[in-house]
């Protein structure tokens, strides 16, 4: 496992066969991983692959595939189940200078300019090299960094995005003790260091055992309620 702030290269596993890489090489591995992995039966279509990272964490990453055709709200679905969903906050990208929200799905937009999620990728990712941004929950705000990295031909049954590659889980040493922490306080912020091993969560200074998340490998770690279940 990767060692939180104390590493410079970043690893991760690919969700396809299991292979473990760097995160700089891990996109021309899936370049032939993906397609031996694509169903056997099926239409082909065009599919999208993304990077998706934390701007404020680049150890947190993962690798998408979307299918061009299928609406925004898919990518923001699986955003959610694997690094985000806790309360069922709101969400938007924001592509090309246009914002693209939830709220609009929902029945109620923030501003008019609002578009809804219904948009379909090949409509908002104009070229290979694209940059654009999503945030979840707009209180206690998770960011991400998207990338569009480029479109194959494939077949990947019904869903309309699926997890390409994630980061590992990195380590973060005991603020006591250097053991790996399994335990942060939601309340430390930048003060102190918020990881704690379970056997030195009592005594912390925020003395609030109860109020306790899990270490989870994802960016919203610590945030709101979340404990990386669905």
């Amino acid at each position: 496992m990767s060692r939180g702030r104390e590493s410079s290269t970043s690893f991760g596993v690919c969700q396809l066969c299991q292979e473990r890489t760097s995160k700089a090489a891990m996109l021309k591995h899936l370049a032939s991983c993906a397609p031996r992995h694509d169903a056997r039966r099926g239409e082909s279509s065009d599919l999208c692959l993304l990077r998706v990272e934390s701007p404020r964490a680049r150890m947190y990453w993962i690798d998408v595939e979307a299918k061009a055709a299928s609406p925004i709200r898919g990518l923001d679905a699986l955003l959610r189940r694997v690094w985000l969903e806790c309360c069922g906050h709101m969400s938007a990208f924001e592509i090309g200078g246009q914002r693209y929200s939830v709220h609009v799905d929902r029945g109620f937009p923030f501003a008019t300019s609002e578009r809804s999620m219904s948009a379909n990728l090949d409509e908002v990712l104009t070229s290979p090299g694209q940059h654009f941004s999503y945030e979840y929950d707009f209180g206690s705000t998770t960011q991400l960094a998207l990338r569009f990295i480029g479109i194959r031909r494939g077949i990947v049954g019904r869903t309309p995005a699926r997890l390409l590659a994630r980061n590992e889980l990195p380590v973060w040493p005991c603020a006591v003790c250097d053991a790996p922490a399994t335990l942060i306080c939601p309340f430390c912020g930048g003060e102190r260091n918020p990881f704690v091993c379970r056997s030195h969560a009592r005594g912390h200074p925020c003395d609030d055992e109860e109020s306790f998340l899990p270490v989870v490998n994802s960016p919203r770690m610590g945030v709101c309620g979340y404990t990386g279940e669905v």
